[in-house]
Formats: structure tokens, sequence, C-alpha cells
């Protein structure tokens, strides 16, 4: 393909405007707002509120961004591989991608928190008399700080959830986990993800608009492509570091960033999927998606599927095998050991997400009649959606203690933040077709048919 080649579709197919009512802008607001107030008084009332209020909207902000970020890396390997088969499902994935900008909103009041020096252990004040020892025995001044969740258990529960303090280890990591540094590079990862976001979004509505064919648009899609995924790579796996990871400052895993990736791609799979099938339920999208563009994204969901459970149990093998404290605490405070005096109820969740993440929708779509059934792809990405957040609230939420729990301080924040979301998306959907129908490969798109 060149820029002067003026190949077009031979097929003519319209473009597809999506109207969301004030009724359903409404609907998004009361609820957003019904969540939001419904865990602030949640979060006033219960013992440790505010602490699981920050961890509940942390989780629930991840939630969101980790749909858009797999979202923008979807968009980017369709264009790296100059995929055609893919053309008239990407433009839901584009919206989401750039929807980014709202998530980019969303991550204010956890800015706002860390210059606080709440919600990180990191961002605490310095004070004097605050640092205690890595090893042996609790400080009083630790002891005297320590939070009710770990003054009603034992030793090793202190000892386990010493690292939400400054002590000495913390501090030596001040070089990068500090206040400024976190906000300065929280502006460059949203800057790299809105840029190319945006960047991709642009071309792809030029295309709509171009008359004489060019396919200037395509190239330089797929020239940003390349580049764009390597800086993607990297923006995640830092932005994992210092927004997930360092809630215990103590921790640490290399394979954290791809565990982090893996979910992406499910979460982002899995509402491409459920919206395409939602939008041909509700004649939204035209009947020009065939049985195979949805065994496609169904493959692509199964195959992501087992790479999320391959490198969960890689992470999990490798840190066991080493036996390093400080990094085997980190899956004892999540229920991975019933050992005397450090059990908890988190390992409850860990079962659920053996089964429910992995197992359970392994078996459930590997069959090629389910990826094309519509009902049974529905329910397996809602299925995928929900054991999506729960990974997530496994990674985020112990950090509030040993005590598994999840209410309407967590939920309300859940519906108020993907409301924010889901009203974003709206937002930019109303203003592009649904259907890119100026790509030079739409007729490659509309000839997909099933191959076996």
């Amino acid at each position: 393909m060149t820029e002067h080649s003026h190949a077009r579709s031979p097929t003519q197919i319209s473009p597809v405007w999506l109207n969301v009512s004030r009724r359903s802008v409404l609907m998004f607001l009361i609820a957003g707002a019904v969540g939001l107030i419904s865990a602030w008084i949640a979060s006033a009332l219960t013992d440790g509120g505010w602490r699981r209020f920050q961890l509940g909207y942390l989780t629930a902000f991840a939630f969101v961004l980790t749909l858009s970020l797999g979202s923008i890396c979807f968009v980017l390997l369709q264009h790296v591989t100059r995929a055609g088969w893919s053309v008239l499902i990407r433009r839901p994935a584009e919206i989401f991608a750039l929807n980014i900008v709202t998530v980019g909103v969303l991550a204010l009041p956890i800015v706002w928190w860390v210059q606080g020096g709440e919600l990180y252990p990191w961002a605490q004040a310095d004070t004097a008399g605050e640092v205690v020892a890595v090893h042996g025995e609790l400080s009083p001044a630790l002891d005297s700080t320590a939070d009710h969740q770990t003054v009603q258990h034992g030793p090793s529960q202190l000892h386990l959830y010493s690292h939400q303090h400054l002590d000495e280890l913390t501090k030596s990591k001040q070089g990068w986990l500090n206040r400024t540094g976190f906000a300065v590079r929280m502006a460059v990862y949203f800057g790299v993800w809105i840029l190319l976001a945006v960047w991709m979004f642009a071309n792809s509505r030029g295309q709509d608009r171009a008359t004489d064919g060019s396919v200037v648009h395509t190239l330089r899609m797929e020239r940003a492509a390349g580049p764009g995924i390597i800086l993607f790579g990297f923006t995640l796996t830092f932005a994992a570091f210092d927004w997930l990871m360092s809630l215990d400052p103590h921790w640490y895993s290399t394979m954290f960033g791809v565990y982090v990736f893996a979910g992406c791609a499910v979460g982002s799979l899995a509402v491409l999927l459920l919206s395409v099938l939602l939008g041909e339920r509700w004649g939204v999208l035209p009947h020009v998606l065939s049985e195979e563009h949805r065994r496609d994204l169904g493959r692509w969901l199964f195959a992501f599927v087992f790479f999320w459970g391959y490198i969960a149990f890689s992470q999990y093998m490798l840190i066991w095998y080493a036996h390093i404290p400080e990094t085997t605490r980190w899956f004892v405070n999540r229920g991975a050991s019933q050992a005397a005096g450090y059990g908890n109820s988190w390992g409850w969740l860990l079962i659920v997400l053996l089964f429910g993440h992995f197992l359970i929708p392994f078996l459930g779509i590997m069959s090629r009649h389910i990826k094309a059934h519509r009902g049974a792809m529905t329910f397996w990405t809602i299925w995928l959606l929900v054991m999506h957040y729960l990974d997530l609230y496994w990674l985020i939420m112990p950090e509030s203690g040993p005590d598994l729990t999840l209410g309407p301080i967590e939920l309300g924040l859940w519906l108020a933040v993907v409301c924010c979301w889901l009203l974003g998306a709206s937002f930019i959907a109303t203003r592009i077709s649904l259907i890119p129908t100026g790509d030079p490969r739409v007729a490659e798109s509309l000839r997909v048919t099933e191959v076996y």
C-alpha cells in the first residue's frame, strides 16, 4: 500500500451513529451519585472506613483504567499487524481507548491523597521517631500508630502489616517512591496514553472524512503503532509498579507488569466483545458482522484467559520457590498461607480467582460453537469482567486488613467510577460513526466468513 493508492472498498456501508438520550445520561448521573454518596456514608459509619474508601476507589479506578489501556493496546496491535479482519469491530475499541481522558480525570483524587500523605505507606510524612526496624520486634512508635486492624491480631499479623509504616526499607526507596516523582510520572503516563489514543482516533476519523481515496491516514497509524506499542509497554509496567505494587513498598515482582497487562487484555477484550454483542442485539451496529467476527474475538479472549492463568501461576511459583520474606509475605497477606497465625479470609477470594478467572471460563469458552453463540458469550464476557474486578480487588484491598470485605463502600465506588467511564465513552461514541467506513480494508473485513 502506498500513499498514492486510491483503492477503496467496493462495498459501501453507511455510517452508524450512536444516539444517547438525555434520560440515559440522567440515569448514569443518578446511579453514579447514589454509588458515591452511599460509599461515603458507609465509610463514615465503618471502622477504618476512610482507608477502605481510598483503596476501594483505587480498585474501581484500576478497573476502568485497565479497560481503556487494553483497548489502546488492541488498536495498536491491529495497525502494527495491518489486520483487516478487525476493521468492522475496531471502532468501539478506539472509543474505549480515547476514554483514557476520562480516566485521567478520575486519577485526580489519587494524586490529591498522595500529596496529602495518604493511601501509600511511602507517602507518609517523614516525622522523627516514625522509622522502625525492618527486622526484629516492632518499635513502640509503630505499635502506637498501628491501625485497628493490626492491633486486633497477634505479633505475626503486626509484622505482616509493618510495611504500611515508614521504616528503613521503605525510606531507602524514596528516591523513586516520593510524592513529587509520583505526580510527575503519572502525568507522563497519561500524557503518553492520551497522545496514542488521540493520534489513532484522529487519523481513524480522518479516514472517514477523506473523499479522495487516500490511504495517508492508514499509513500514519501503521507507522506510529510500532513505537506506540513500545511506549505502551514501558508506561503500563511502571504505572503498575507505582499505583499497585507500591501499596506494599517492601514487595517486588519483575512479572507484575506482565500480570497487570494480562488482566488489561482480558478485561478490554471482554468489554469490546460485550459492546459488539449488545450493539447487534439493540440494533446499533449494522448486520454486517459475520459469525466469524464474534468467534475471532472469542479466540482472543480465550487466549488471554489462558495467558492470565499462566502468568499468575508463574509469578506465584517463582516467589514461592525463592522464599524471600519480603515477597512471600505479600502472598500471605492475600490468603496464600494457612499456617498457624497467618491465615486470613482472603484465601477464599484466591480460590474464586483460580476457578472463576481461569479454570471455569477456560473450559466454558473453549468450544468454537460457544464462541459464536451470542447469548453464551454475553454471559461469559460479563463473568470475566466480574472476575477482572475481583482480581484487582485481590491485589489492592488486602492492604485494608486481614478480613475479606466487599460491601457498600467498594460497590458504591465501583458504580460511581464505572458510570463516569460509561458517560465518557457515550459522549465520544455520539461524535463518530461506529463503523470506520473510510478504512481501505473494510472490504476485507466484510469478507470474513467461517473458515473452519
